[in-house]
């Protein structure tokens, strides 16, 4: 069996936890991010701010579901490539 299969079956790849992109600007982003909470923090009433955590943990929810149907759908049709792949080897070598 191949290593890299042995591995993810055995829970030892998980792209979910894989490192933050090294991008420059991924990092800028996520300064801004903080920034505009803390600013939204020391301003809003403890009952607006309690609102806008809700808000960003229903965002964050959103965009896992929205994460997992795009990495399924990325290994379906990487899938599908390598069976054409295969194919298209197949008939070459007939």
């Amino acid at each position: 069996m191949n290593s890299f299969m042995k591995a993810l079956y055995y829970g030892e790849i998980s792209p979910c936890e894989r490192d933050r992109p090294k991008d420059p600007e991924y990092t800028e982003v996520s300064r801004k991010i903080i920034d505009i909470q803390t600013n939204f923090r020391n301003t809003l009433s403890p009952k607006q701010w309690e609102q806008i955590e809700e808000l960003e943990i229903l965002y964050a929810k959103s965009f896992s579901f929205e994460n997992a149907d795009v990495f399924a759908y990325g290994l379906n049709m990487g899938i599908l490539l390598m069976v054409d792949v295969l194919d298209f080897q197949d008939k070459l070598s007939s």
